[in-house]
């Protein structure tokens, strides 16, 4: 098996043909969607990727990026500046498709998150919410730094009755490795 080497994000504008595209992403990872929904992708999925917010938040905060390698959308990333407190940044969803999982391309993406992060200048922090009916997920982020806070909120999506364990990851300042300032705007 091959191991990534080209990983890289790209901000999304949500036109019809990156609509198909993070749609067949999201559908290429059933495993995910019947851990937390207990269903398959549903077919609007990509549009709920561009559409969900929490509370008090807009879209001029709210980051939907493509992950992509050898031109190719793998997966995604759903990004929240400034949530649940401003210098906090949400990561709702870091979703590689399963034909592509296993190649490092998750931690890359993690990778270009975290710098992604750093240069709003604003947020020290990465924070993510895990299911537990998708626990096998927390070795990867515990492997990438991230530590439960001890907050756990109930989860509830039609027939899947679990909880949300949070996690958090305190940025580094910058100075222990290397930033490549990433290409995206806003």
């Amino acid at each position: 098996m091959s191991t990534n080497t080209g990983t890289r994000l790209q901000l999304l504008d949500g036109d019809s043909a990156v609509m198909t595209e993070l749609q067949r992403v999201l559908e290429d990872a059933p495993t995910y969607a019947e851990r937390v929904t207990g269903a398959p992708p549903g077919k609007a999925d990509a549009q709920s990727t561009f559409s969900i917010l929490p509370p008090d938040k807009s879209y001029d905060d709210k980051f939907v990026f493509g992950v992509y390698d050898d031109g190719q959308m793998i997966g995604c990333v759903d990004l929240i500046r400034g949530f649940p407190q401003p210098q906090t940044a949400h990561l709702g969803l870091l979703l590689i498709a399963e034909s592509h999982q296993r190649r490092g391309h998750g931690k890359a993406a993690y990778r270009a998150v975290e710098d992604i992060v750093r240069s709003w200048g604003a947020c020290t922090q990465v924070r993510i919410g895990v299911v537990r009916t998708n626990a096998e997920v927390l070795q990867f982020w515990h492997a990438l730094g991230f530590v439960a806070t001890g907050e756990v909120k109930p989860y509830r999506y039609a027939s899947v009755v679990s909880e949300t364990v949070i996690l958090i990851k305190p940025l580094d300042d910058g100075h222990q490795r290397q930033l490549v300032a990433p290409s995206i705007g806003r």
